[in-house]
C-alpha cells in the first residue's frame, strides 16, 4: 500500500519571504496573534511499505502464545505486504480471521490480542477491497471552495486578514500557480508552533475543507490525465486513512487523528464506493461511542427511593360536622424502568397510605371513626441523553373508613335512644360516599401538587446542570456529538461519543456482564484523552507542586462541578535521600502534552514535557511513560507504578540522555508511589442521603477501562 508523504521543498528565500508577509498580516489579528510557522511542503505520492503494527508482530504475539505466533506471523506479513497480490492478501486475511476466532480470552493479554488482531485484519482487508472500486473523482473546485471561505471569513472578526494570508483571491483564478497552492497548504497545516487557540481556529471545518481542495489540486499536478489523477487520489486517501489509524492506535497523537478524519471525509465525499466498503470497520473501531454506562432498576430505585412518614392534626368542618383528630401519612417512592429503544424511560411510582383517627360532632350525635386510605401516583420520565422530560402524574385512591363509636345526646333516654341512634346510623351510611369522595379529593389536592412540584424542580435543576456542562464542553470542542439512551425492563443504558472536529472515538467495547443490582461503566481512552486536550495544558509551564491544583481547576471548569483530585489523607511524596529536590516545573508540549492508554490491566500515562529545575540545566521535551498497574486487592483499589520510561527523539548523546532520564525518574519517583484507594463510592441519593457503591470488578484491556459497582 502506498502512503503519501512529503516530497517537494521550497527555496529558502521564498519561505522566509512568506513568513515575513505572514507576520505582517497577522500583527493585528485577535485570533492568531503570532505568526503561523510554515511546515513542510504539501504532499505528493511516494511508495511506503505498510508495516505490521508492533503489538501484533510475530515477536509480540510469541510473548503471549508461542504456537499462535508461528502461524499468525507469516500470515500477517503477507497481509501487510503491499507487493503481494490482492488475492494473496485477502486469503491471508481469511485465515487470520479464523485463527483469531480460536483465541480464548482466558487472560487479559489474550483477550486484548484477539481484539487488536481482529480489528487490524478487518481494516486492511476492507482497504484492499476498497482499492478496487471506481476511482472517478471530480476535479477540485478551488474557485468554489475559496469563494465559500471568503464569505465565511467576512462574517468574523479579522477575517479580511485571513483572506490575504490564504491567497483566496489567487485561488479563485483559473491559472493559480503551484507555489501559491503550496503556501496556502502550509499555512493551513497544524503545527507545534501554533498555540491552542490557533490550532482550534485552523481546525475549523471551513478551513479544513479549503485545505482539502488545495491539497487535492497540488496532487493532481503530478498526473498526466484525469484517470491517473483519480486512481492516485483514491490511493492517497486510502493510504493516509489506514496509516493514520494504525499510527493513532500506537501513540494516540492528535496529528494522526486529524489526518484520519481528513482522509475519511475525502473518501466519503469523492469516492463513495470505496468509503462504503470501509464504513463498517471504520465506524465500529475508530468512530464508535467511547463511554458506556448501565444502571439497574434496583440501583435506580435505591438512588431515588424516598420513604417518608408525616403526622398531623385534624380540625375542620366537614359536611356540617366539626371534625378533630390526627392522621399519619406514609409515602414510598420507587422507580420502574420501561423498555425503549430510542431513550431511557422509567416511571416514578408513589405508594401512599393515610391513616386517620377522628371524632365528628354534629348535634345530636358524636361519631368516632378510623380511616385507612391508600393512594398511588405515577409519573413517566424520559431521558434522551441531553434533557429530562416528564409527563403529568396520574393519581388514584382507594378510601376505606369505618365507624368505631357513636354517641348521641339522647343515649340516656331508653326509648328515644334507640330511635336517635338508628337515625344517626342511617345518616352516617347515607353520607359515607360523599364523605369518602371528600377524603379522596383532599388526599389528591394535598399529595399530587407536592409530588409534581418536587419532581419538576429536581428535573429542572438536573437539566440546568446538564446544559451548563454541555455548554462548557462545547466551548472546548469536547461536547458529545452522539448520545444514545435506551432501556429494557430492568436496565437503563447510556452511550456517548466525544471526538470533536479532529479526533477519533472508541472501538467496539469489551463484553460486560449485566449487573442485576448495581451499575457498570466502560470508558475508552479516547474519551479521556479528548477531555485532557480541553484542559489547556498545551505549551504551559507548571510547577510540579501546583500540577494537581491546576488540574482540579481545569476539570472543575470543564465539567461545571467541583472536582478534587487529592485528599488530606493522601500519601505524601517520598522524602528523597540526600539533598532535597529543588523546585521543579514541567514545560508541556504544545501538542499532545498528556496521553493515557489502557491495556493489560494497566494505565500508561505518557507525558510530553521538558523539565526545569532550579540550579540545573533545563531538560528539553521528553516522552515520559509511567505504567501504573490497577487491581482490586483486599477490598481496595490498588495503584502500583512500574518503571518510568524516558525517551527523546532528538538527543544523540546517549550518556547525556541517561543522565536526564535518571533525573526525571528521581523527580517523578517521589510522587509515583503505591496507593491503596477505597473501593467505595458515595453517590448522592434522594434528599440528604448518600448511597455507597463498592467497585466489584476492574478490567483494563485494549484501550477500555471497565468497572462494575454494586
Amino acid at each position: 500500500m502506498r502512503v503519501i508523504t512529503v516530497l517537494r521543498q521550497r527555496r529558502v528565500g521564498r519561505a522566509v519571504g512568506a513568513l515575513f508577509i505572514t507576520a505582517s498580516l497577522l500583527a493585528g489579528s485577535a485570533v492568531f496573534p503570532t505568526t503561523l510557522e510554515a511546515t513542510s511542503e504539501a504532499p505528493f505520492a511516494q511508495v511506503f511499505e505498510l508495516k505490521v503494527p508492533a503489538d501484533i508482530t510475530e515477536e509480540s504475539i510469541e510473548a503471549i502464545d508461542a504456537e499462535l505466533a508461528k502461524v499468525a506471523g507469516p500470515l500477517l506479513r503477507t497481509l501487510f505486504d503491499v507487493k503481494q497480490s490482492a488475492a494473496e492478501r485477502q486469503q491471508a486475511a481469511t485465515e487470520l480471521r479464523a485463527l483469531a476466532n480460536t483465541i480464548s480470552a482466558e487472560t487479559p493479554e489474550k483477550d486484548s490480542l484477539k481484539r487488536r488482531l481482529q480489528r487490524r485484519v478487518e481494516l486492511v482487508s476492507a482497504a484492499i477491497a476498497a482499492a478496487g472500486t471506481s476511482s472517478d473523482s471530480a476535479a477540485p473546485n478551488l474557485t468554489t471552495a475559496a469563494a465559500t471561505t471568503v464569505q465565511w471569513l467576512n462574517l468574523i472578526g479579522n477575517g479580511a486578514t485571513w483572506i490575504a494570508y490564504l491567497h483566496l483571491d489567487d485561488l479563485q483564478k483559473p491559472d493559480v500557480s503551484g507555489d501559491v497552492l503550496g503556501q496556502v497548504s502550509r499555512n493551513l497545516t497544524l503545527s507545534d508552533a501554533m498555540d491552542a487557540g490557533q490550532k482550534a481556529f485552523a481546525s475549523k471545518p471551513q478551513l479544513q475543507q479549503l485545505k482539502m481542495a488545495v491539497d487535492k489540486a497540488i496532487r493532481r499536478i503530478a498526473y498526466a490525465n484525469d484517470a491517473e489523477a483519480g486512481q492516485g487520489e483514491l490511493q492517497y486517501q486510502m493510504d493516509l486513512l489506514i496509516q493514520s489509524l494504525l499510527d493513532y492506535e500506537h501513540d494516540q497523537l492528535g496529528s494522526h487523528a486529524a489526518n484520519a478524519r481528513l482522509a475519511w471525509r475525502a473518501l466519503r465525499s469523492d469516492f463513495p464506493a470505496a468509503a462504503e466498503l470501509l464504513r463498517t470497520v471504520v465506524n465500529d473501531n475508530y468512530f464508535n461511542h467511547n463511554l458506556h454506562f448501565v444502571v439497574s432498576e434496583d440501583l435506580l430505585s435505591r438512588l431515588i427511593s424516598d420513604y417518608r412518614t408525616e403526622s398531623g392534626n385534624i380540625a375542620e368542618c366537614i359536611l356540617g360536622a366539626w371534625v378533630t383528630g390526627s392522621q399519619d401519612t406514609t409515602i414510598n417512592l420507587k422507580a420502574d424502568i420501561k423498555p425503549s429503544s430510542d431513550r431511557a424511560m422509567f416511571d416514578l411510582s408513589v405508594a401512599g397510605n393515610v391513616q386517620s383517627s377522628t371524632v365528628a360532632q354534629k348535634s345530636p350525635a358524636t361519631v368516632w371513626s378510623q380511616g385507612n386510605n391508600n393512594f398511588w401516583m405515577t409519573k413517566s420520565v424520559q431521558f434522551d441523553g441531553h434533557h429530562i422530560k416528564s409527563s403529568a402524574a396520574n393519581f388514584s385512591v382507594d378510601t376505606n373508613s369505618r365507624v368505631t363509636g357513636l354517641a348521641t345526646e339522647y343515649d340516656g333516654i331508653p326509648i328515644i335512644r334507640g330511635i336517635v341512634r338508628g337515625i344517626a346510623s342511617q345518616q352516617i351510611a347515607a353520607s359515607k360516599p360523599q364523605s369518602e369522595a371528600l377524603t379522596a379529593q383532599k388526599i389528591r389536592e394535598t399529595a399530587l401538587p407536592k409530588f409534581e412540584s418536587e419532581t419538576n424542580t429536581q428535573f429542572s435543576t438536573g437539566n440546568d446542570t446538564l446544559d451548563k456542562m454541555f455548554a462548557s464542553l462545547a466551548r472546548k470542542d469536547v461536547s458529545p456529538d452522539s448520545i444514545s439512551a435506551r432501556s429494557s425492563n430492568t436496565h437503563m443504558a447510556l452511550s456517548s461519543r466525544t471526538i470533536g472536529s479532529s479526533r477519533l472515538g472508541g472501538s467496539m467495547q469489551p463484553p460486560s456482564a449485566l449487573i442485576a443490582t448495581g451499575a457498570a461503566v466502560q470508558l475508552h481512552e479516547s474519551a479521556l484523552n479528548n477531555a485532557i486536550d480541553a484542559l489547556g495544558l498545551q505549551g504551559r509551564t507548571i510547577l510540579e507542586k501546583d500540577l494537581a491544583k491546576e488540574l482540579e481547576v481545569a476539570l472543575t471548569d470543564l465539567f461545571q462541578r467541583e472536582i478534587s483530585l487529592t485528599k488530606k489523607d493522601d500519601p505524601q511524596p517520598a522524602v528523597a535521600e540526600g539533598e532535597p529536590e529543588p523546585p521543579t516545573s514541567f514545560v508541556f508540549s504544545s501538542s499532545d502534552p498528556v496521553r493515557v492508554h489502557f491495556n493489560h490491566n494497566q494505565i500508561t500515562l505518557v507525558l510530553r514535557a521538558g523539565v526545569i529545575q532550579e540550579g540545573k540545566d533545563a531538560i528539553p521535551e521528553q516522552i515520559i511513560s509511567i505504567p501504573i498497574a490497577m487491581s482490586l486487592q483486599g477490598g481496595k483499589v490498588v495503584l502500583e507504578p512500574g518503571t518510568i520510561g524516558v525517551a527523546s527523539k532528538e538527543e544523540a548523546d546517549r550518556l547525556k540522555q541517561i543522565t536526564r532520564a535518571n533525573q526525571i525518574r528521581r523527580i517523578l519517583g517521589r510522587r509515583m508511589i503505591r496507593r491503596e484507594l477505597s473501593a467505595t463510592i458515595d453517590l448522592q441519593a434522594a434528599g440528604d442521603k448518600t448511597l455507597p457503591l463498592t467497585v466489584s470488578m476492574i478490567q483494563l484491556i485494549d484501550g477500555w477501562l471497565s468497572a462494575e459497582m454494586m
